[in-house]
């Protein structure tokens, strides 16, 4: 089902190659070069991406500085209605994005469709929020600090940063891509996406649900390719205004070469799981077996090791 019906704008003629996203339309790279996805599976090539080259990241992120100076005037109602349609669209078309999560990443299928459903409930949640926090300001008086009078008021409110730069991880693709791309948007934001290579096509497929919602050319973004190629290129790239990155130890690299712009880094933990004297030890047990094996072992939130305490008076 990928790549067909809604989404087969997405691949290429022959049907062989996933396109990239840049100023509201799907191309393919002027590098002639892919990138190929495995299926953990089968161990064989399941899809293949567009390798795209530096001049055309130049692009897609020239584009998004244009569009995000009209989007930051867009009253907060209008892009909250936008996201609304989008994560109708998202859940709608589950069942095909789901299939991607699949084939790339092995997640199990009712694991999937529960990606993505979730995803469409992030979006409309961030939305509601967005339109709730973002439309209070601040009033703010002069006498707060010693030694003023109340001479002097101030109202604040907040304003976006410009284009964000959103780089999820493989074992969530779509959630964690719409977790940094719908907060960006409802604030006035525009944003370019470099998904994981396993997990590209699904996180494509959910872009052209976005695409498809109406939102203005060049707002949103995604380049697909080569890390070795792109990578440090996106991450320095003196137009991008802010990173929001979640993995490992890459991040420490990111935040080296990223200079000043604002980070926003979710990074691997120490997850410990703490059985006291008085707990089902079963239920514990069980639990602590389904968290370290399932999804492969994939999930963030895998317990990395547990602590037994005997309790005594």
């Amino acid at each position: 089902m990928a790549g067909t019906s809604v989404f087969a704008e997405l691949v290429d003629e022959d049907a062989t190659v996933f396109k990239f996203y840049s100023d509201g339309e799907w191309k393919r790279s002027s590098s002639g070069k892919f990138v190929s996805i495995i299926n953990p599976t089968t161990r064989k090539t399941q899809y293949k991406v567009q390798a795209c080259t530096q001049e055309e990241v130049n692009k897609i992120i020239e584009s998004a500085k244009t569009a995000q100076k009209s989007w930051a005037k867009t009253p907060l109602w209008k892009r909250a209605e936008l996201l609304h349609k989008a994560a109708a669209i998202l859940k709608e078309h589950r069942a095909p994005i789901a299939e991607c999560l699949v084939k790339e990443i092995a997640k199990p299928a009712k694991d999937s469709i529960t990606e993505v459903v979730r995803s469409g409930d992030l979006v409309s949640y961030c939305a509601e929020e967005g339109v709730r926090i973002l439309g209070e300001g601040k009033f703010l008086v002069s006498d707060s600090f010693p030694g003023n009078e109340r001479t002097r008021y101030c109202l604040t409110s907040k304003i976006p940063l410009g284009v964000v730069l959103a780089i999820p991880p493989f074992n969530y693709p779509v959630n964690l891509a719409v977790s940094k791309i719908a907060p960006a948007l409802i604030a006035g934001n525009s944003l370019v996406l470099k998904p994981p290579t396993q997990g590209a096509v699904a996180a494509l497929h959910m872009v052209h649900c976005f695409h498809l919602a109406g939102f203005p050319k060049g707002l949103i973004g995604c380049v697909t390719g080569k890390g070795s190629e792109i990578g440090d290129f996106l991450t320095m790239h003196p137009g991008v205004n802010c990173i929001s990155f979640t993995g490992g130890d890459t991040g420490i690299a990111i935040s080296k070469k990223a200079g000043m712009v604002p980070l926003q880094m979710e990074l691997g933990g120490k997850d410990a799981c703490i059985i006291l004297e008085d707990a089902d030890l079963d239920l514990a047990a069980a639990n602590i077996v389904k968290g370290g094996f399932s999804y492969r072992g994939s999930n963030s939130k895998t317990p990395n090791y547990s602590l037994h305490i005997k309790c005594s008076n």
